[in-house]
């Protein structure tokens, strides 16, 4: 990984998640990919403002009808800069960021547990499920 990568990367680890942040200081999962895909391959993505007390399933739904989501193209396999979608009990509802070095890792902000970088073996393993990739046009 270049090292400005790398230091953007690891400048956002162990940043909190709050739902429906913003950034710099704490992520929800979008807005974080949102700044990685900006940040690290020049992919400008709208902000977009979770429901008004909202639970998880609640903004899932939201994204999944989200105009942004048509200008994502589906990738059969992970590439270097894709928006990951996975899901739990059938609800995509968490993003991440692609990064292809280091055997891959996926950059997300998760609730709880704040801004990570995990394999996707790993998040299979957390019980995350249906990943897609996805490159912004």
């Amino acid at each position: 990984m270049s090292l400005g990568r790398a230091e953007h990367i690891n400048r956002l680890i162990g940043r909190p998640y709050h739902l429906g942040a913003q950034g710099p200081d704490s992520f929800d999962c979008y807005s974080l990919t949102r700044t990685l895909q900006a940040g690290l391959f020049g992919r400008e993505m709208p902000a977009f403002a979770a429901p008004a007390q909202a639970g998880r399933m609640a903004i899932a739904a939201a994204v999944a009808i989200h105009p942004e989501r048509g200008r994502w193209q589906e990738m059969p396999h992970p590439q270097d800069g894709a928006i990951v979608t996975m899901a739990r009990h059938l609800q995509g509802y968490h993003l991440g960021t692609f990064i292809a070095e280091d055997g891959g890792l996926v950059v997300h902000a998760l609730e709880g547990t704040g801004v990570v970088a995990s394999r996707l073996c790993e998040l299979e393993a957390e019980g995350w499920r249906k990943f897609r990739f996805h490159i912004p046009l």
